[in-house]
């Protein structure tokens, strides 16, 4: 059992080593898949839907429904398109056990990553939205003195989002290991049932939270 993401390979470039773990490759994969799948997904789209439009117009509605219900219509073009590739990337790697590999993100490198991005558009966001000179100016409210601690609370947003993530996955990932290590032998029928929750509801629940939370990050920020 490791806790550190798996190496695969190093390269040398620019007089720096830079290592390629398996989290960055499943990254690479998936997001080669998303690229592929989504113009094979929406071509030839039709007036009357087909079985593959039908389910296509399912996942389109459910984040136009989470965005929409949460930060009304006005959000809908510009914030959909984030949230949905965002929730659709993170679901497929939270459920990458369930073909043989640990999941991407029980790499803390990963979740952090994904919380800074998502950090980054509900600040940006709240800059549209207020200006850069009322952006600034939330950090004063209610009152100057709590400067440091608006800060802290923007700062806690990121680390929430990463570490929630993160530890989610990772004891999952740890639990399916040391139950592999005590069957031995046996290990082909216990775990499947472990691998369908702990990598297909769990990690479909911590998607919907990652994607919820970023959500209503954003909802409180338009609202200060």
């Amino acid at each position: 059992m490791h806790l550190s993401p798996k190496e695969v390979f190093e390269f040398t470039a620019f007089n720096h080593t830079i290592v390629v773990t398996m989290s960055v490759i499943l990254q690479w994969i998936i997001m080669a898949v998303i690229i592929v799948s989504v113009p094979l997904l929406t071509r030839n789209l039709g007036k009357i839907p087909s079985k593959r439009q039908t389910v296509v117009e399912m996942v389109v509605n459910l984040f136009n429904g989470l965005v929409c219900s949460n930060l009304g219509n006005a959000y809908k073009r510009r914030f959909v398109p984030f949230i949905g590739t965002l929730g659709i990337f993170i679901l497929m790697m939270n459920v990458t056990g369930l073909v043989g590999f640990a999941p991407a993100t029980e790499d803390l490198n990963v979740t952090v990553m994904l919380a800074l991005i998502a950090a980054f558009v509900i600040n940006a966001n709240s800059v549209v939205n207020h200006g850069l000179g009322g952006y600034l100016h939330s950090y004063l409210k209610p009152f100057p003195f709590m400067l440091p601690m608006n800060i802290i609370e923007k700062l806690t947003i990121p680390l929430s989002l990463s570490l929630r993530l993160f530890i989610n996955m990772l004891v999952g990932v740890i639990f399916i290991e040391l139950t592999y290590m005590a069957m031995g032998h046996f290990a082909f029928i216990l775990p499947v049932p472990l691998h369908f929750f702990f990598d297909l509801f769990v990690g479909v629940i911590q998607t919907y939270v990652f994607i919820m939370l970023t959500i209503i990050f954003t909802k409180t920020t338009v609202e200060e």
